[in-house]
């Protein structure tokens, strides 16, 4: 029985991450379709039907009386317009999708120490992309621009195709973590002196962030990195090295923002509008749901991110508790298996990255729910891979497709009946697990 577990734990990485996408592809339609309609086809479709029912309320043979045919052709047209409206982020979610798969393909094909090999490569090209955002001049209307969207540099435009480079940074610093510690544990040297050519990595991928204003964020990396270190070091002066820096971090972040303070406050004194309607959107759900599409949140402008940042919360009153409970047990479930394939890995390099990925995408989620339900302050988080995004999409996926390998790898024996060969993540050399 244990033996069959194994096997499968690759399968059921796959099947349950394509079950939160496609449940995140429902839920994104509904959450989505009526704020669509709203934004780009309602003035005109009300139009044509006023005018309708003036031009039927004409008497016949007046002289400004039209042909009733052109009012139909004319409504025709408009609720094709307006049907058509309904689907643009729902299709746009699609192609994320379709291509987040494909990320996910090569990812799951690719030996994962070859990430190590190339870490170097990779962390430049982290940096590199978060600098361009405060190089490259915003809003400008170029080819090339970076995006100035709600008070938050955090995208690059290149040819009208979005790239949010905090999300590359999250999986970056993962993988530059992961080999740093096995580096370490691999020369019999994870003291608190060996962590500290580490942090300035860290500390200006992170600042980096900071600087785009995208605060929830650079709090969810800080909080995943923190947890990481934790259970790889394991050792007091490093987790009160850590910690530390993470608190004085966020400190510094809640004393220099006014927005931060305000949200904080709100957290503790009364609930902002924003949480408000959250927490109405769950009470109205209650077990069964109010149906696919019938929400108040979604159809409201009250919810603000009902699509993204606040999805969690459509799902609660359209689908009910016991849907949402069930997504809930999925990312548990998630966790438990990205636990299962860390504790099974045979090399320190693929233990730590299974392990921080795990608790990168876990950590996410479940901040994403504790801030929809009021446990939590308000800031902006997707939940992963169900909310509407494409950069949070694709890395999540990325990021599965590197545990599933590293799945693959550690119960090769099992799946193939051979020892696996691949290359050493330090370097020159191969090493048979």
């Amino acid at each position: 029985m244990i033996r069959w577990i194994d096997r499968m734990v690759p399968h059921m990485l796959f099947c349950l991450t394509t079950l939160l996408v496609l449940f995140g592809l429902v839920m994104v339609y509904s959450s989505s379709a009526f704020r669509d309609y709203r934004r780009d086809s309602q003035k005109k479709w009300e139009e044509a039907v006023e005018l309708a029912v003036v031009r039927a309320t004409e008497r016949p043979g007046h002289s400004g009386a039209s042909d009733p045919n052109e009012s139909i052709d004319t409504l025709r047209e408009q609720d094709a317009i307006r049907r058509a409206s309904m689907l643009n982020t729902f299709l746009k979610q699609i192609v994320w999708v379709l291509l987040g798969f494909v990320a996910l393909a090569f990812a799951a094909s690719v030996d994962y120490p070859l990430w190590g090999k190339r870490i170097g490569w990779l962390m430049l090209l982290v940096l590199g992309l978060q600098a361009a955002l405060f190089i490259i001049p915003a809003n400008t209307g170029l080819p090339v621009q970076s995006r100035l969207i709600n008070g938050s540099r955090s995208w690059l435009e290149i040819l009208k195709f979005r790239l949010q480079p905090s999300e590359t940074a999250k999986i970056g610093l993962i993988l530059f973590s992961s080999w740093y510690l096995a580096r370490r544990v691999q020369k019999g040297s994870l003291t608190l002196v060996s962590t500290l050519p580490a942090l300035p990595v860290l500390a200006l991928s992170v600042g980096l962030i900071l600087c785009e204003s995208d605060k929830g964020v650079a709090v969810h990396l800080c909080l995943s990195l923190l947890l990481l270190w934790l259970l790889a070091a394991g050792g007091l002066a490093q987790v009160l090295l850590l910690g530390g820096l993470s608190t004085a971090a966020i400190g510094a972040v809640v004393a220099t923002s006014e927005e931060a303070r305000s949200r904080i406050i709100h957290y503790f004194t009364e609930d902002s509008f924003q949480m408000l309607h959250a927490k109405e959107a769950f009470s109205r759900g209650g077990f069964l749901g109010k149906g696919l599409g019938d929400g108040d949140a979604a159809l409201s402008a009250y919810l603000f991110g009902a699509h993204n940042d606040f999805i969690f919360a459509v799902v609660g009153e359209e689908l009910g508790f016991i849907t949402t409970s069930l997504l809930v047990a999925g990312y548990l479930a998630l966790v438990l298996l990205g636990l299962k394939v860390a504790a099974g890995c045979t090399d320190p390099f693929g233990t730590f990255l299974a392990l921080g990925i795990t608790i990168l995408i876990g950590a996410q989620a479940f901040l994403n729910m504790a801030i929809v339900t009021g446990l939590a302050p308000t800031t902006g988080f997707t939940l992963p891979l169900v909310s509407y995004g494409g950069s949070s999409l694709t890395w999540t996926m990325i990021a599965m497709g590197i545990l599933i390998n590293i799945s693959m790898s550690t119960h090769n024996h099992l799946l193939r009946g051979v020892n696996r060969v691949k290359p050493e993540p330090f370097g020159g050399g191969r090493m048979v697990l």
